[in-house]
C-alpha cells in the first residue's frame, strides 16, 4: 500500500487519467446491469482495470518530462476534431457513437498536452474500451455476430465435405440430408467472447514478452473462435447422424456449446505456443 501511495504521489497526472477512466467504465456499465448482463458487465470491468493498470504501470517507467509545443499545437488539433466529430449528425446527439469517439479524442488530447505523445499512446487502448466499446458493447457484439457465424458455416461445410458428408450451405444454414442446421448468434460464439478476450488477454500476456507478439497472437481470438465453432458444428453434425435430432436440444446443446469454448481456447493456446517457440529462436 505504502508504495502504491508513493507511485501515485510521484505520477498524480497518471493517477488522474486511470481515475478519469474507472469512473467512464463504471459509467458505460451501468446500463449493462440494468438491462440484466451482469456477466458481460463484470467481464468488461474486469479488462477496463487490467487495462488502467497497465497504463499505470506503464506510466510509471516512463519519462514525466512535460509535452513539447509540437505536441501541445497537435493534441490543440486533435480537440478541434474531436469538437468538430461531436457536432456531425450521423445519429441522434448525444447518445451517438461519434460521441463517444469525440470524448475519447477529448481525453487523449488533454493526455497528450499535458503528458506528451508516449503517454498518449499508452493511455489509447484503455480509453478505446472504457469511452467507445464499453457504452456500445451490444453493438459491436451484434455487427461482429454474423462475419463470425458465416465463416463458421463456411468452414464446416468444406470440413464436412472432407469427411464424405454431402451439404450445402446458405448464408448460415447448413443444408444436410434430412435436416437442415442454422447458425443463430446464439450459435455464432458471440456470448462467449467477452470470457474469451478476458483469459486470451491473460494468457497474451504470460506467453510473450515482446509486444508486437503479444498483438499478433491477441488478434488471432476470432479465428480461433471460428475455428473452434466450425468443430463443434461438425461435431453436432457426425452425432446427429449417429444419434438423431436429441443432440440438437436441450443439455446436448448446451454440451456442445462449452465444447466450443474449450477447443477455441485450444486452439488459441496452441498457437500462442507456435509463436512463443518462433520468437525464442530468433533470438541470437
Amino acid at each position: 500500500m505504502k508504495l502504491l501511495i508513493t507511485k501515485i504521489t510521484k505520477h498524480p497526472l497518471g493517477a488522474l487519467y486511470g481515475a478519469l477512466l474507472g469512473i467512464v467504465a463504471l459509467f458505460a456499465a451501468v446500463p449493462m446491469f440494468g438491462s440484466g448482463m451482469w456477466d458481460a458487465a463484470l467481464v468488461d470491468l474486469a479488462l477496463a482495470a487490467i487495462f488502467i493498470g497497465i497504463m499505470f504501470k506503464k506510466f510509471t517507467v516512463c519519462s514525466s518530462c512535460c509535452a513539447s509545443v509540437p505536441e501541445k499545437c497537435a493534441a490543440w488539433g486533435l480537440l478541434f476534431f474531436a469538437n468538430i466529430l461531436a457536432v456531425l449528425p450521423f445519429q441522434n446527439f448525444p447518445g451517438s457513437l461519434n460521441t463517444a469517439l469525440a470524448f475519447t479524442l477529448l481525453i487523449g488530447a488533454a493526455v497528450l498536452y499535458f503528458s506528451g505523445r508516449k503517454i498518449a499512446l499508452i493511455c489509447l487502448v484503455p480509453a478505446l474500451w472504457c469511452g467507445v466499446f464499453m457504452p456500445y458493447h451490444e453493438e459491436f457484439m451484434l455487427m461482429l455476430s454474423y462475419p463470425l457465424r458465416l465463416s463458421a458455416t463456411m468452414l464446416s461445410a468444406s470440413l464436412l465435405k472432407l469427411c464424405g458428408i454431402g451439404v450445402v450451405y446458405a448464408g448460415t444454414s447448413l443444408n444436410l440430408p434430412g435436416v437442415d442446421i442454422a447458425i443463430t448468434d446464439a450459435c455464432s460464439g458471440i456470448n462467449q467472447l467477452d470470457a474469451f478476450i478476458l483469459i486470451a488477454f491473460v494468457m497474451v500476456q504470460i506467453l510473450h514478452k515482446k509486444a508486437g507478439w503479444k498483438i499478433l497472437h491477441f488478434a488471432f481470438i476470432m479465428p480461433a473462435i471460428i475455428i473452434g465453432n466450425s468443430l463443434r458444428i461438425v461435431l453436432t453434425v457426425l452425432l446427429y447422424r449417429q444419434w438423431g435430432e436429441c443432440v440438437l436440444l436441450g443439455n446436448w446443446h448446451i454440451a456442445l456449446g462449452y465444447v466450443q469454448i474449450i477447443l477455441a481456447l485450444a486452439v488459441f493456446i496452441a498457437v500462442g505456443r507456435l509463436f512463443a517457440a518462433a520468437a525464442t529462436e530468433e533470438k541470437p
